[in-house]
């Protein structure tokens, strides 16, 4: 239970450098995380064992999702 209690701590001290990075609510947003994503893909390109390369994947992921709810096109 301390070691959680500890992780929550850590969280909440580093959750405003965080959440801008993982959170896609607007274009504006949207605009940001593809730029970070593009800095990533320059950065880490697709090696994996790049200390970034998790964070690539779920920017990618998070940016995908945004993608298909806000600029599907339906055929």
């Amino acid at each position: 239970m301390e070691k959680m209690k500890t992780l929550t701590k850590d969280l909440q001290t580093h959750w405003s450098y965080i959440q801008p990075i993982l959170s896609i609510r607007n274009e504006r947003e949207y605009d940001l995380a593809v730029a970070r994503l593009n800095e990533l893909l320059d950065e880490v390109g697709d090696n994996a064992k790049h200390p970034l390369y998790e964070l690539l994947d779920t920017l990618g992921k998070l940016t995908e999702v945004y993608e298909e709810e806000h600029h599907s096109i339906d055929g």
